[in-house]
């Protein structure tokens, strides 16, 4: 009995300062080792557009139907322009490329 209190106690023990450990790595550090200035948090720069001004961008911006999509950085402008290109045609141009090894890599853009 008393080797499973003991063994309880150690596993608490281990468990709290392993916790406390982490805890000092989300404070924020105004210097770093070295004595320079940190980038923990970044400093912004001064807006130069008043309150009023940026809500009247946001309305005129919402009215018109140009805000940006849930979770997207800017307005998605769909292009006018068609394909010249069939179908079959991209096709057998992917074959050809494919045959000749000369297709790029997963993630690549070309």
């Amino acid at each position: 009995m008393k080797n499973a209190i003991a063994t309880t106690a150690l596993i608490l023990v281990a468990a709290l300062g392993a916790t406390t450990s982490f805890a000092a790595d989300s404070a924020p550090r105004s210097r770093t080792v070295n004595g320079e200035i940190s980038s923990y948090f970044a400093t912004s720069a001064p807006s130069v557009l008043s309150r009023s001004e940026v809500k009247s961008a946001y309305l005129i911006a919402a009215k018109s139907g140009n805000l940006p999509a849930m979770g997207e950085n800017s307005p998605v402008v769909e292009s006018s322009t068609t394909s010249t290109v069939t179908r079959a045609a991209v096709k057998a141009d992917y074959l050809q490329a494919q045959k000749a090894g000369t297709l790029p890599l997963v993630g690549e853009r070309s």
